[in-house]
């Protein structure tokens, strides 16, 4: 079994319970059956800041 997002692909939260949100792949682990990934992404893109979080895999998209 492999991940479906690789390390820096930019990635699209596509669950309402973790916001709408851009970010990259920074790292993925296998967890209880299923992939996560943690993602970094800017919550204000007007400032430098980033916040990472694991996401579960069926919460993400590839963005084009």
């Amino acid at each position: 079994m492999t991940p479906r997002f690789k390390e820096l692909n930019k990635v699209r939260i596509i669950c309402e319970r973790f916001g709408d949100f851009e970010g990259y792949v920074i790292s993925s682990r296998l967890l209880n059956g299923r992939w996560i990934y943690k993602v970094s992404f800017a919550e204000d893109t007007t400032k430098p800041e980033t916040f990472d979080n694991w996401i579960p895999e069926e919460c993400l998209e590839l963005t084009k």
